[in-house]
């Protein structure tokens, strides 16, 4: 990891390689396959691998400031495969750009590594919000005395890029020790009243008609058959919307036996009416569900919470406690203009989340 922006080696040379195959032109683009030829020639990663890399430095919901900016489909929650290489082009985002002068020692040290942290690439550092940081940092800069409480206080718990919820031991992982953290879903529930259940049960014929019928959901906007009562507004980091629609359409169809359970876990499943992915840009969540009449919907969203991929489990571990590492990053670089480099951060940062708005 580098010392003056925390960025990890793969990260740099991805940045360098951009840098020098667009001759340092602000705005200017390269082909993403010369970009991953001149990765593989850098360092060595293959272009499949090297791709990979470079697309997940340009998604808005897998890192919370992205190095690269990429022009083309990149993939998105909707429909996760990107284009091939020689249909996208890339340069260094304005945080890209910013890490590469600290680098260079033409800025002073930026803390992208701090508010990035290593679980994009499968490490356990999870990030913070960038611009809490930004203001931890400054607070620190002005009153090196500041209590950690108040460094805390103003920092916050770790950053969900995906805007889920998460759960766990937070107050172990934000003393610096080691804590399962769930990242989970953002299920509301919109306040439409479910209709009463009928007051006879219906034959088994027609639950299995029922079944069949969300079996045929599918993705991308359409209106639902029903009102929608539930509505998943968030999923964690690495599932995608068709991931999570198939997972929430197969505990449907477990209602598909006569008796309406699982032969052997007894699950009776989800009473789910109709499910669609109503997301309005490619990066957002947007995922309606109606339910069958009858049905609890506060009871429902904790059955949803708890499929795999709407709830994602994993350990975390900040290398110091997140306090400690601010003030440290702060001491040890008060001799040179911190104050400059934080707010070039804050506008790069700023000017990255709105060119990101503006092509979606």
């Amino acid at each position: 990891m580098s010392d003056r922006t925390g960025s990890g080696l793969v990260e740099l040379a991805i940045l360098e390689t951009l840098i020098a195959a667009t001759a340092g032109r602000p705005g200017s683009h390269v082909v993403c396959t010369k970009a991953v030829a001149g990765i593989a020639e850098r360092i060595g990663l293959g272009p499949r691998y090297g791709y990979e890399v470079l697309l997940d430095l340009a998604r808005p919901w897998i890192i919370p400031v992205p190095a690269v900016s990429v022009v083309g489909n990149k993939g998105d929650r909707d429909f996760p495969e990107a284009a091939e290489p020689e249909y996208t082009e890339c340069r260094p985002s304005h945080v890209g750009q910013l890490i590469l002068e600290a680098e260079a020692h033409r800025l002073a040290p930026v803390p992208v590594g701090i508010i990035n942290g290593t679980t994009y690439r499968g490490g356990m550092q999870p990030p913070l919000e960038p611009f809490r940081v930004l203001a931890a940092l400054r607070r620190l800069l002005a009153d090196p005395r500041t209590p950690d409480s108040d460094v805390l206080a103003i920092v916050g718990v770790p950053y969900s890029t995906a805007g889920c919820e998460l759960t766990g031991d937070l107050d172990a992982l934000m003393k610096g020790r080691r804590a399962v953290i769930r990242e989970t879903a953002r299920i509301t529930i919109t306040g439409v009243p479910v209709p009463a259940a009928p007051a006879e049960p219906a034959a088994p014929a027609q639950r299995r008609t029922a079944v069949t019928a969300v079996g045929y959901m599918s993705t991308g906007p359409r209106p639902l058959r029903h009102p929608a009562h539930l509505v998943i507004e968030s999923l964690p980091t690495r599932t995608s919307n068709p991931q999570a629609e198939q997972a929430i359409i197969s505990r449907v169809h477990l209602r598909s036996w006569p008796d309406s359970h699982h032969p052997q876990t007894g699950d009776p499943g989800l009473p789910i009416e109709d499910i669609t992915d109503y997301a309005s840009a490619g990066t957002d969540v947007r995922i309606l569900i109606a339910l069958r009449r009858g049905a609890d919907p506060a009871a429902v969203r904790d059955q949803l919470a708890a499929i795999d991929g709407i709830t994602t489990e994993a350990t975390w571990k900040f290398p110091a406690p997140p306090a400690s590492m601010l003030r440290s990053w702060a001491d040890r670089y008060r001799g040179e203009d911190i104050a400059a480099s934080l707010a070039g951060l804050e506008e790069a940062i700023s000017r990255d989340r709105r060119r990101e708005r503006r092509h979606r």
